[in-house]
C-alpha cells in the first residue's frame, strides 16, 4: 500500500446533511458500527449545505468530521477542482459513494483522479437518474468500482443488466433502530393537530417528487366513496411537486377539510404514531425506509409494487400496481375495511418482521463488513 494513504480513513461522499432517507440511514450506519469498524477515521463530504440541523446533529454524534464542498455557491470547474484537491488531502484509502447521480458520478471520478485504491458505491434507486454526462461517465466508473451495495435486489438486478459483474454486488438492506422507533415511546401528534384518537388517520411522509407520484395518492382517495374514505390525510414532506398536489387538494372541498400539508419534519416517530397507517404510491424505490420505519412503529402499509417493497411489506399491508390510481384505491379501501382490530393483528406481523430481519445493528454489522473485508483483502495483498 502507497506510504501516504491512510488505512484508517474512509470517506463518504453524499449530497448533504438533509431529511432524505440515505442520508439518515448512512447516519445511523456510522453510529451503529460494529468493533471491527470503531476505528476507522470517517470523514464526509457533501455537495450542498446542510438543510437538517436533526440530520447535522446525528452526523456529529456518530463522529463523522464533514467537508462542505459546495456544489450550490461554485461553478462547475471550481467546484470539481476543489472536490479533487479534498479527496487528494484527505488521502483516503477507500471512498464510498451514497446515491447515483451527481454524488456517484463526481465522487467516484474523483477518487478515480487521486488514485484511490478502494471505490464503494451505494446505489439506493431502482430507476436511473442524472444528466447525460453522468450516464456516459458511468460505465467507465462502474468497471473502477470494486464494490456495489444496493438495498435492494430489484437494484442489483438492474445493476447487473448494465454489465456490472454479480461478484461485485451486495444486496445491503435498510436497518431500523428499534430504540428509536418504538411505539411505546413516541409521542402522537394528534393532540396539537386537533384529530381526535378515533379518527382513521392515512399518512404519507416523504419527498413530494415527481416518481414519488403523491398526487397518485390523492387520486385514489377521491376515487372511494366518502363513507369508505379515512377521516383525514396527513402529509409530510415537500418537493418540486408539491404545488400540484396542493392544487389537487384545493380544488376539492372534502379534500380542504380532510387534508394536512405537515411540510418538511424531523420527528418521524410522532409522525408515524399519529397515523393508522401508511401509504407509498411511488413509481421507483429502492428499500425504502419510510416503509421499515412504519412497520417497526407497529404502522401498516399500502404501497405500490416496487422493487423489493413488496418482499418486505408481503402479507402484513396491501398492495397496489405503479401509476394505477385505481388499484391503489382498492388497496386503501382494504386496508379501510380492516378496521382497528384488524390494522393491529397486521401491525403486530410488521414489527416482528422488523425486529427479525432489519434492525439497525444487523444492517450496520453487514454494511461494514462489506467495507472491512475489501480493506483487509488489500492491506494483506500489499503486505505480501
Amino acid at each position: 500500500m502507497p506510504r501516504d494513504r491512510d488505512p484508517n480513513r474512509i470517506v463518504f461522499v453524499l449530497p448533504h446533511y438533509g431529511v432524505g432517507g440515505a442520508e439518515k440511514q448512512l447516519a445511523n450506519l456510522i453510529l451503529h458500527r460494529p468493533p471491527n469498524a470503531k476505528d476507522f477515521d470517517v470523514v464526509t463530504i457533501t455537495f450542498l449545505a446542510a438543510s437538517s440541523a436533526d440530520v447535522t446533529n446525528r452526523f456529529e454524534r456518530a463522529g463523522a468530521t464533514n467537508v462542505l464542498v459546495d456544489r450550490g455557491v461554485l461553478s462547475f470547474p471550481r467546484f470539481f477542482y476543489r472536490l479533487v484537491r479534498v479527496v487528494a488531502y484527505l488521502r483516503p484509502t477507500v471512498v464510498s459513494t451514497i446515491l447515483d447521480s451527481s454524488v456517484g458520478a463526481w465522487g467516484r471520478l474523483a477518487a478515480v483522479l487521486t488514485g484511490v485504491p478502494l471505490i464503494v458505491h451505494s446505489d439506493r434507486l431502482l430507476a436511473t437518474e442524472g444528466s447525460r454526462v453522468h450516464y456516459l461517465l458511468r460505465p467507465f466508473l462502474d468497471r473502477r468500482t470494486n464494490r456495489f451495495l444496493p438495498n435492494a435486489t430489484a437494484i442489483a438486478d438492474r445493476l447487473v443488466g448494465d454489465g456490472v459483474p454479480r461478484s461485485k454486488i451486495v444486496v445491503m438492506p435498510n436497518g431500523v433502530d428499534l430504540d428509536v422507533f418504538d411505539p411505546d415511546r413516541a409521542k402522537s401528534m394528534r393532540g396539537a393537530l386537533g384529530l381526535g384518537d378515533d379518527a382513521v388517520v392515512l399518512g404519507y411522509l416523504g419527498r413530494f417528487a415527481p416518481f414519488k407520484r403523491v398526487d397518485l395518492l390523492v387520486r385514489a382517495v377521491l376515487r372511494l366513496a366518502p363513507e369508505d374514505r379515512p377521516d383525514h390525510l396527513l402529509l409530510a414532506g415537500d418537493g418540486p411537486t408539491m404545488p400540484e398536489v396542493r392544487e389537487l387538494v384545493d380544488a376539492d372541498p372534502w379534500l380542504r377539510q380532510h387534508c394536512t400539508f405537515l411540510g418538511t419534519i424531523d420527528d418521524t416517530p410522532s409522525f408515524l404514531a399519529s397515523i393508522d397507517y401508511l401509504v407509498l404510491p411511488s413509481e421507483s424505490e429502492g428499500l425504502p425506509n419510510v416503509v421499515l420505519e412504519a412497520m417497526a412503529m407497529c404502522r401498516p402499509v399500502v404501497s405500490t409494487r416496487v422493487s423489493d417493497v413488496p418482499v418486505l411489506v408481503d402479507n402484513t399491508g396491501f398492495l397496489a400496481d405503479p401509476s394505477d390510481d385505481g388499484s391503489l384505491a382498492d388497496a386503501i379501501l382494504a386496508m379501510q375495511r380492516q378496521g382497528v382490530e384488524g390494522r393491529a393483528r397486521l401491525a403486530g406481523l410488521a414489527r416482528k418482521r422488523i425486529e427479525a430481519y432489519y434492525s439497525i445493528d444487523v444492517a450496520a454489522k453487514r454494511f461494514w463488513d462489506a467495507h472491512t473485508e475489501l480493506l483487509d483483502a488489500y492491506l494483506a495483498k500489499g503486505s505480501d
